[in-house]
């Protein structure tokens, strides 16, 4: 099936537009308030000239208030539209991430920055962080055997290259899977890349762009 690429957004430009609304309502609610204490003010006591002063200050304030609002919400427009744009620039690119890689029974290809030596070991670990399969590492692919022979389930594995055992068993890297990019989301925390796999990749995670 073939997957659409697409931009989505998560921001809420209703929020920041109601606020705005809601401030404009109250501005037009205390020009009604002012406009009628002036029409009804009692002719031999008139409104004190410091009280009417401290009202021109106030709708001053408000009026400020609702400008400023629309700028904000203009140049808030703006920088979403911005970030969108750039966002584009992603889709249909391939990238590799450190990040756990989705596997649906085709071989997981992956990256390494070091150079094995004898003895090295490829570790796959499942989403729940349970080691799957341990195996001396043979080649820069992985065909989703575990322990035991058999065939790994669909779903997120992290693979890693470490150390042979004798050497005290360390992480020596954290492998790096490709995929394409169709879909890039804003949200709160950052922006997120959709792979063609349905795996959801934070931008921070990825580490190489081809």
């Amino acid at each position: 099936m073939e997957i659409s690429p697409t931009l989505t957004p998560s921001s809420t430009p209703g929020q920041t537009t109601s606020t705005a609304s809601a401030v404009t309502a109250d501005f037009q609610t205390f020009l009604q308030l002012l406009t009628s204490q002036l029409r009804n003010q009692d002719p031999l006591k008139p409104m004190e000239s410091t009280q009417f002063v401290a009202q021109l200050a106030t709708f001053s304030s408000v009026e400020q208030q609702v400008l400023s609002n629309q700028k904000l919400d203009t140049l808030a427009a703006s920088l979403r539209a911005s970030d969108t744009a750039a966002l584009s620039g992603w889709i249909d690119r391939t990238v590799e991430t450190r990040s756990a890689a989705r596997f649906d029974g085709t071989p997981l290809e992956f990256s390494l920055d070091h150079t094995p030596n004898a003895g090295d070991r490829l570790v796959v670990t499942n989403a729940m962080g349970e080691v799957v399969s341990d195996q001396p590492f043979t080649s820069h692919s992985w065909d989703g055997r575990i322990s035991g022979g058999l065939r790994a389930p669909d779903g997120d594995y992290t693979l890693s290259l470490r150390s042979s055992q004798a050497s005290g068993d360390q992480l020596l890297e954290q492998a790096r899977t490709a995929g394409t990019v169709v879909e890039a989301r804003l949200q709160p925390e950052g922006v997120d890349l959709i792979l063609a796999s349905g795996q959801s990749v934070p931008l921070a995670d990825v580490a190489a762009l081809r």
